[in-house]
């Protein structure tokens, strides 16, 4: 993957981003409402955006000790307005290695799926975590951008609930299920610029002449209510290390 397109694409979105990411506002919330209530002392969110999940863990459990990461800088600005001591970090996700530091909780909304190496990283994981603490993310499953497929070539990587299971067999996984939100838009336009507002176009430099465009306006498919659909597929997991005999 190209992380310097991505980096760009997505600080170019960030102001659009709030708006227009409405599954990933209702990701980050049911995604709080999975975490147990219970005091943690070291919190880390990775790929924190502009701060949906922060804030609504904020909102649930304070701050004592938050480090929030993500690749794209200005996202700092975002979550210390959240509150002004969170620590936020500028790293890549499969770069960070925290100096002798263990988490009562790691946290992820919509951000696992840009890793170069999902497999890979679940080791890493179990150095972060403390025994007995808790991971608990989203990524996007199979279906995801379904209607899509066939206008987009990515390299991005969505996983079935059973890929995500044979990933983590090392942990013990509590909960893992998925469900479908459909989009709908007035025109395939307004589907291409809801992609571009949302920064989930930063694995193609690619630009479209004008065939292209007329081409997809053209063949994206209409629905029976005359609108066009775009499906999101959210995965929600929660993950604890297994414990050591």
């Amino acid at each position: 993957m190209q992380k310097s397109l991505i980096k760009q694409r997505f600080k170019k979105s960030l102001k659009s981003y709030e708006d227009n990411a409405l599954v990933q506002k209702r990701m980050a919330k049911k995604l709080c409402e999975m975490i147990d209530l219970k005091n943690y002392k070291n919190i880390l969110e990775l790929g924190c955006g502009t701060g949906f999940l922060t804030s609504e863990i904020i909102n649930k459990f304070g701050v004592q000790n938050y480090d929030a990461l993500d690749i794209v800088k200005e996202c700092g600005e975002y979550v210390n307005k959240i509150n002004p001591d969170i620590n936020f970090i500028c790293e890549e996700i499969e770069n960070f290695a925290p100096d002798n530091k263990k988490y009562d909780l790691i946290i992820s909304n919509a951000s696992l799926q840009w890793l170069e190496d999902l497999n890979g990283y679940t080791d890493k994981l179990k150095t972060m975590l403390k025994e007995g603490g808790e991971f608990v993310f989203t990524l996007f499953g199979k279906n995801n951008f379904k209607e899509m497929s066939e206008y987009i070539k990515t390299p991005l990587k969505y996983y079935g609930e059973d890929e995500i299971k044979n990933i983590f067999k090392d942990f013990e996984i509590k909960e893992c299920f998925e469900e479908d939100v459909v989009l709908l838009f007035d025109t395939p336009i307004d589907v291409l610029r809801h992609i571009k507002l949302t920064g989930v176009n930063a694995l193609s430099e690619t630009r479209w002449t004008k065939s292209d465009l007329i081409n997809f306006e053209t063949t994206y498919p209409k629905m029976k209510n005359g609108r066009y659909s775009l499906t999101y597929q959210p995965i929600y997991i929660k993950i604890y290390p297994i414990k050591s005999r």
